[in-house]
């Protein structure tokens, strides 16, 4: 019977004491922006043969804005870190005319992520 409590309780200790790194995203958003995007010379096309489909794909302020996501997050069992950053790239006629990495949230603490990155925060654009 000691000898099950004491199986029992190793075992919670470890999956309690479980850590992973996570990264989620179709760049890299330490890397910056993807060296395969020259701002009027990229098409729209060469951009979604190299990175697929956007997280969002919208009209903002009348162009065409494509948005992809990278987020990483370090565990420690319940506690963590995290960031968020989205690539945003405006298009017109089908170039890149304009791109930008943009913050969407960090945070550390339990039951992490903790971030912002909702479509009605001022810090997503979406």
């Amino acid at each position: 019977m000691r000898n099950i409590k004491r199986i029992t309780a190793v075992a919670i200790i470890l999956m309690l004491s479980s850590c992973s790194i996570s990264t989620f995203g179709k760049f890299q958003a330490d890397e910056g922006v993807p060296s395969f995007i020259q701002v009027g010379e990229t098409t729209r096309t060469e951009v979604l043969e190299t990175l697929g489909e956007p997280l969002v794909h919208r009209i903002v302020a009348g162009r065409e804005t494509l948005i992809y996501n990278h987020e990483r997050g370090d565990y420690f069992f319940l506690y963590g870190t995290y960031e968020g950053n989205e690539l945003v790239l405006r298009l017109k006629n089908q170039i890149v005319i304009e791109t930008k990495i943009e913050k969407t949230g960090s945070g550390w603490g339990f039951f992490a992520p903790a971030t912002s990155n909702n479509p009605g925060t001022r810090r997503s654009a979406r």
